[in-house]
């Protein structure tokens, strides 16, 4: 009999770029409700300083790396642990968490020899009991996570990343990702004389600080924060969005 799971899944975060009322409000969740399952749905941790669109400026010779590596494992891995400590807790890779990697295959391709500039081992995952992987990811029956930069391009709406998943991976599955900031969820249904076969796919949204945007010139962006969590029969699942409305939202009944 498949095993019977409730999934806690994380959004972007881009640490230390976030907001840290909601990301602590969500360790809460983790906490109160004890999930089987925690999925981070990538874009963890920003990684300004080797970003393509910082090389050959200051931003590329910052000393910060070291800190925001250590910031993300006291913010995030420590106390997700802490108040979970029989979940399985799984770090999606998303593309700036690749920034690093990415970064050494250009500037400096020998240096991927070193284990000890794996992610594993520079956000010292084992300590955690945490495992990095890559998209996409069974997380639940017929459900994949993935962050949405693994099949390349971009898209505007929800609609057409579910026609690009399902293109690309196969329309008997969900999907659930991040990337874009924006949640969501859509369903789609096959079958026919009452066997009907339900399917979604749903975007868990970001916890980034808007004010921390600086890209974005006049501070305006279409985003809202957002969690998720799927209830998992064994067969079948159920998910649910939740939106934080000035850092604030109901779950199971509950204010936080």
């Amino acid at each position: 009999m498949a095993k019977k799971q409730n999934v806690l899944i994380i959004p972007d975060v881009q640490l230390p770029y976030h907001d840290p009322t909601a990301l602590r409000k969500i360790i809460k969740v983790a906490e109160d409700h004890q999930p089987d399952r925690i999925v981070q749905i990538g874009d963890l941790i920003d990684l300004p300083m080797v970003s393509r669109w910082t090389k050959g400026g200051a931003g590329e010779y910052a000393l910060t790396l070291q800190e925001h590596i250590t910031r993300t494992k006291e913010e995030f891995f420590s106390p997700l642990r802490k108040v979970a400590p029989q979940a399985t807790i799984e770090w999606l890779s998303g593309n700036h968490d690749e920034r690093i990697t990415d970064y050494i295959s250009k500037y400096g391709y020998p240096l991927k020899a070193l284990s000890a500039l794996s992610m594993e081992n520079l956000f010292e995952l084992n300590k955690f009991d945490i495992s990095y992987v890559k998209g996409p990811h069974r997380i639940a029956s017929n459900v994949y996570a993935l962050h949405g930069h693994e099949c390349g391009g971009y898209t505007s709406t929800l609609n057409l990343w579910d026609q690009k998943f399902q293109k690309r991976y196969g329309s008997q599955f969900s999907y659930v990702f991040g990337h874009t900031h924006q949640p969501g969820i859509i369903s789609r249904a096959s079958g026919w004389g009452g066997d009907v076969t339900p399917r979604f796919t749903m975007n868990v949204g970001s916890i980034m600080d808007p004010t921390q945007v600086t890209y974005v010139k006049d501070g305006s962006v279409n985003w809202t924060m957002s969690f998720a969590w799927i209830e998992d029969d064994g067969k079948r699942t159920w998910p649910e969005l939740v939106l934080m409305y000035d850092r604030m939202f109901r779950f199971k009944g509950e204010r936080y």
